[in-house]
């Protein structure tokens, strides 16, 4: 196994799941700017709702984060590569809390930690 193999599909999926969680962070400020919105009622506003600046660039996000997924993927096993996604949980508290002044609690933080030592693990011993 070579160094530099491992450590280009492991910059390319942090750049990817860093991506993922911007998106879902520009999806909230978009629907914080435009309004709360019903399951039914999404639908008939869903063009406008698309056409928010900030959901626009949350949906290139995503576009730009799963195509380079496909790189990571086509590397790596499934099991190892998609436990990484849970990153993008531990990176929208992050968002959530510095960017949204979103409250910080200790089940975040514990729920943060438990994320990262299970990664952790997945990595070390991997087969």
């Amino acid at each position: 196994m070579n160094l530099t193999s491992e450590v280009r599909p492991l910059i390319v999926a942090l750049f990817s799941i860093l991506l993922g969680a911007t998106g879902q962070f520009l999806f909230r400020l978009g629907m914080l700017h435009y309004g709360k919105v019903t399951v039914t009622g999404i639908w008939r506003q869903l063009g406008s709702i698309i056409l928010t600046p900030a959901i626009f660039i949350g949906f290139i996000c995503f576009g730009v984060s799963s195509i380079l997924w496909l790189v990571v993927i086509s590397r790596w096993e499934l099991s190892y590569a998609y436990p990484l996604v849970a990153l993008g949980y531990v990176m929208a508290i992050l968002y959530g809390t510095l960017l949204l002044h979103e409250k910080l609690s200790l089940a975040k933080i514990s729920g943060s930690c438990l994320i990262m030592a299970g990664i952790s693990v997945l990595g070390l011993w991997r087969g």
